[in-house]
């Protein structure tokens, strides 16, 4: 019986408005059955990055489309 689920770690790079890059590290399950991803933790290294992902749903949405992207390279 295959997994219910892939477990796996990403870490991105992101450039803040002053120039600086900040990381997150994303811990996530994928459910391949459903195609969802359950974020399992989330750690920033700046606390700005962490607003502005806090209050735009549009950035963990690129997020999702990214770890789907690579899992879909993984499988060809």
């Amino acid at each position: 019986m295959p997994p219910t689920f892939v477990y796996g770690q990403i870490s991105l790079d992101f450039k803040l408005k002053d120039g600086k890059v900040a990381k997150a590290t994303f811990k996530y399950k994928y459910f391949a059955k459903d195609d969802t991803i359950e974020y399992v933790d989330i750690e920033y290294s700046d606390p700005r990055l962490q607003e502005l992902f806090d209050s735009n749903d549009h950035m963990i949405e690129r997020v999702d489309k990214y770890i789907r992207n690579l899992l879909a390279k993984q499988t060809m």
